[in-house]
């Protein structure tokens, strides 16, 4: 099921995670440190040294960064669901963070990649004007279901 704060904790965690190691990092870290704030100071403490660490691991990883960060994104994803959840006025703010952030360079291009498996459901999200898609994946009637 794809309510529209999953939905948007989705788009929210694919931003963050596409804005680390560009021009917009800095920015788009700020941004995501102030939302978490609002748990408290040792929360966003938290966040911080987790968006530094994150952007470290794609900062370092030359040969598979989309890799990296296709495996960041779902635990975005579950940390801004978890603060809509506590602090649903904070949408407002993460829908113009996205927006924010999703100004991206001219020069830029961008791909992305995202697999959905029997029973999954994909979400993608990229640039200004994009639209999420979430796409579900059901085994066949004669498939059993693939054990995760």
């Amino acid at each position: 099921m794809s309510d529209p704060m999953t939905v948007l904790a989705m788009t929210g965690a694919t931003t963050v995670v596409a804005a680390m190691a560009t021009s917009t990092w800095e920015a788009t870290r700020e941004r995501v440190v102030e939302l978490f704030h609002r748990r408290g100071d040792e929360r966003s403490t938290t966040v911080q040294a987790q968006l530094d660490g994150d952007a470290e691991l794609i900062a370092g990883e030359s040969e598979d960064s989309d890799g990296v960060r296709e495996d960041l994104v779902r635990p975005w994803a579950r940390r801004i669901g978890a603060l809509l959840r506590e602090h649903p006025e904070t949408a407002e703010e993460l829908r113009a963070l996205i927006q924010e952030a999703s100004v991206l360079p001219a020069s830029q291009e961008w791909s992305q990649h995202i697999t959905a498996h029997a029973g999954g459901a994909a979400f993608g999200a990229q640039g200004p004007g994009s639209s999420v898609h979430v796409h579900h994946s059901r085994p066949a009637a004669a498939e059993p279901p693939t054990p995760a």
